[in-house]
């Protein structure tokens, strides 16, 4: 004796709802079984060991190390803008920049320059930087670079003179004689521009390494004299002192 089975009454024993979910489950099987869409993100991913070492850290260029950026007036804005030697296959580069004691500030570039600009009084100071470059071939970052060091600061005023003293008359009683005229020095300066007049003709101009400069007179008239100082580390000269003056006379 067969046992007849009845299709409909198999389906009416399963709900609808259970129905739909078996035939969602169904298809999102088949699916994930049989999907051709993008890939995973770490399927692109190279392999750990086919990553290379970076190689040596950039090499800095500009602004010279210790160099001096100066402002002149207020307000200001003084750009300066820093650079180095591109490193090959680099993608990225890091710059690390401290502004005297405060904490490093961290900015990127994708070339090899950075422009950073100091308008405030409280910058006026010591700044340190550094760089250190990286890729998405290679292991890590490169090593940081040697740190470099620049300042900024007011113009500088001009050097105080001090002998001989304004308007100070020497009398002789034969020429030629030698003066000495010295001032003081400033802070970091390599060397200092003199312009000496004899009367109202430009006797000297020059630039020297010491705070004194020996002056051969051989006219009983009046010398003037003023000076500067500087630095090949420095934007600008200082200002320039006052004129002074001197007298020699035959007594």
């Amino acid at each position: 004796m067969k046992l007849k089975i009845n299709k409909g009454e198999i389906i009416k024993k399963f709900p609808k709802p259970f129905c739909m979910l078996y035939t969602i489950a169904i298809f999102t099987i088949v699916f994930f079984t049989f999907r051709h869409g993008c890939k995973d993100p770490n399927d692109y991913a190279p392999p750990e060991d086919s990553l290379l070492t970076p190689p040596g850290p950039p090499e800095l260029i500009a602004p010279a190390n210790n160099y001096t950026f100066m402002a002149q007036t207020f307000p200001f804005n003084i750009y300066i803008r820093l650079e180095w030697i591109p490193v090959d296959e680099a993608e990225v580069y890091e710059i690390e920049h401290t502004i005297d004691t405060f904490p490093p500030i961290t900015d990127y570039s994708d070339s090899n320059a950075w422009t950073i600009a100091v308008r405030d009084t409280y910058r006026l100071c010591d700044h340190y930087w550094r760089v250190r470059a990286t890729s998405s071939n290679w292991i890590w970052w490169t090593d940081w670079s040697e740190k470099w060091h620049f300042d900024a600061r007011w113009r500088p005023a001009a050097p105080q003179q001090l002998y001989p003293p304004d308007d100070t008359t020497f009398y002789v009683d034969s020429l030629p004689i030698e003066v000495v005229i010295r001032w003081d020095t400033l802070q970091d300066e390599e060397f200092y521009e003199v312009i000496i007049h004899e009367d109202t003709l430009l006797y000297d101009q020059l630039i020297i390494p010491n705070n004194f400069y020996k002056i051969y007179i051989c006219d009983s008239v009046q010398y003037s004299w003023q000076i500067r100082a500087g630095s090949s580390n420095w934007q600008y000269f200082s200002y320039w002192s006052d004129l002074w003056h001197f007298w020699v006379r035959s007594n």
